[in-house]
């Protein structure tokens, strides 16, 4: 927030009170655009998780990261960052029991539960690309969590305030 100074005129009080109508009146829009910019570098950080995790098979889940506008909430806005990807989830917590012993940081988060058909070390087999495979599952590769933990750095969040709020 600036700061203001004043000398003791009405004249002065006045105009005191305009900068500071005005100031208000731009917050609105500032935290729209911080939020915003926070879940634009939600998507980049994410997409470079994909890309570090090695998430890469037909690009898909690298290419349906995106954000859109949540609720309004008071004085402020909020902004979703998801994937369109419907086989996202087993990326981020695995599968069978390789993804049991190279599990996600945090499982509650959904409920997750690995090897829920009891194939253990059996494994079983899909069909793709025109051939059969077989596999005991895969491991968690967390895209999702850690793009959460960075966003929540508080570098991040105060790097991105001081473009948005200025260093005032």
């Amino acid at each position: 927030m600036p700061r203001y100074k004043v000398g003791l005129s009405a004249r002065e009080f006045r105009e005191l009170a305009d900068q500071i109508r005005d100031y208000r009146m731009d917050l609105q829009e500032k935290c729209e655009e911080f939020t915003r910019r926070l879940a634009e570098e939600g998507v980049a950080i994410a997409k470079a998780n994909i890309l570090s995790e090695e998430a890469i098979y037909t690009g898909e889940l690298l290419n349906s990261m995106d954000f859109e506008p949540g609720d309004i909430v008071s004085n402020g806005a909020s902004y979703y960052i998801y994937t369109a990807c419907p086989w996202a989830k087993f990326v981020e917590f695995g599968t069978g029991i390789v993804g049991s012993e190279n599990s996600h940081p945090d499982t509650s988060v959904v409920g997750w539960k690995y090897d829920t058909n009891k194939h253990g070390k059996k494994g079983w087999h899909y069909f793709k690309d025109g051939a059969w495979h077989w596999t005991q599952g895969m491991p968690s590769r967390p895209f999702m969590y850690n793009t959460a933990s960075e966003l929540r750095s508080m570098n991040t969040i105060a790097d991105i305030a001081r473009e948005v709020f200025g260093s005032d």
